[in-house]
């Protein structure tokens, strides 16, 4: 199990470190945006936020539910560097929080720190190259991920895990014209904390893929993707078939913009699932993706997205079979007043497992924001989860009240 003592010194720091970027906002206001320090031809730009949460349901228990608020401090920044057309970046994200319910026997309090570098390189307009790598610490909230259910009100801490992604693509071929992409990617995770609980559920992830387009119209493009991932499970079960499997599909779609205001990328096709391990029962079937952008008068903007696809267990069963829909309406009251509405219907049904579980899943979520200044934002929120579980002691309702504030330069 990981040291806890050190978080909290952790998350302090992260604090410390908001706070000295705090006082620089009053420093010189640009005219729009967060403004940047330049060392050299490097720009880089902190940002901080700070946030106050209730949330009624932190374990997400059917029964018996505890309450806690929630203190959480964001600090961030963003070091760039313009070359022409080509663009380097390196991102830090830090998220720490406490929780007033928390005590010496009982600590929820984290900090997730995430490191993020990436580039631009467009050689040609016909030529271009995209990289990146990451790796964080990370956690699961406890009754999410491995500790649903009443494990999570049992344990006394948040499961934590490492992860680290590498990959990148290539495109060939400008925009508007007739053009192919390639892509690959590592995803190598790493649990913390638990071991004898959760080594088994560590996991590798090698992804290749390639998508072609094909121009029929302005600003319209049929597409054709290919996408190939290999999944493995470094420590297996000891009384369980491994999980390792490959998956792989192809989709057909479009991808289009009717007017400035209304853009769209569809696509339909087959999905396979197998697995190493004959006792494992192989899948296939129909997946899809839908993202459509539309905004119907300048001060309105409206995204509705779908997808089905596969997803790894973190329980029982072979895989998550998932599909879910979503849609965010944004909304500009003013040039500083706004307000987001978010909903989501979801449906995960865990194949082959040995109850034939079946969660639907709902998201409902409303933010209002005030920006009093360019450099500060301050916001209010509501959202209600619910998950409605086949299987006894895996539902629940959660209702989380936010009072917030984001700052920069």
């Amino acid at each position: 199990m990981c040291n806890t003592e050190s978080r909290p010194i952790a998350a302090a720091i992260a604090i410390a470190a908001s706070v000295v970027f705090v006082p620089a906002v009053f420093a010189a206001v640009p005219q729009a945006g967060p403004a940047s320090i330049f060392a050299g031809p490097v720009a880089i730009t902190p940002t901080t936020g700070f946030e106050t949460r209730y949330r009624d349901n932190i374990f997400r228990q059917e029964n018996n539910t505890t309450d806690s608020w929630i203190f959480l401090a964001r600090p961030a920044v963003n070091a760039a560097l313009q070359d022409r057309e080509n663009r380097y970046e390196f991102d830090y994200k830090g998220e720490a929080a406490w929780y007033r319910e928390s005590s010496n026997d009982n600590d929820n309090d984290y900090f997730d720190n995430t490191f993020r570098g990436s580039a631009y390189m467009e050689f040609t307009d016909r030529r271009i190259l995209e990289l990146y790598a990451s790796w964080a610490s990370l956690h699961e909230d406890r009754g999410t991920g491995l500790t649903e259910g009443e494990i999570g009100e049992l344990i006394d801490e948040n499961v934590e895990y490492d992860q680290t992604d590498v990959g990148g693509s290539f495109q060939y071929g400008a925009n508007g014209n007739a053009r192919i992409q390639f892509r690959a990617g590592y995803m190598e995770r790493e649990y913390q904390n638990f071991e004898e609980q959760t080594r088994t559920r560590d996991r590798d992830e090698t992804t290749l893929g390639t998508t072609f387009f094909y121009p029929v119209a302005p600003k319209t493009d049929l597409l054709a993707d290919f996408a190939y991932k290999d999944i493995e499970y470094p420590n297996p079960f000891d009384d369980a078939p491994p999980l390792d499997s490959e998956e792989m599909s192809l989709l057909a779609g479009a991808q289009w913009e009717m007017s400035p205001n209304l853009k769209s990328t569809a696509r339909i096709g087959w999905v396979d699932k197998s697995f190493d391990d004959s006792d494992r029962e192989d899948w296939d079937g129909i997946g899809w993706s839908l993202e459509l952008w539309m905004r119907p008068r300048v001060q309105d903007t409206i995204v509705v997205e779908t997808r089905r696809k596969p997803e790894e267990t973190t329980r029982e069963g072979n895989f998550i079979n998932r599909w879910d829909v979503s849609a965010r309406w944004t909304h500009q009251w003013s040039d500083r007043v706004y307000t987001v509405l978010s909903a989501l219907y979801g449906q995960d049904e865990y194949e082959d497992s040995f109850n034939d579980r079946d969660d639907d899943i709902y998201n409902v979520s409303l933010r209002s924001g005030y920006q009093f200044r360019r450099w500060a934002n301050f916001y209010a929120s509501y959202t209600y989860d619910e998950k409605d579980s086949n299987v006894d002691n895996l539902s629940y309702e959660e209702n989380t009240f936010i009072l917030g504030v984001d700052f920069s330069l």
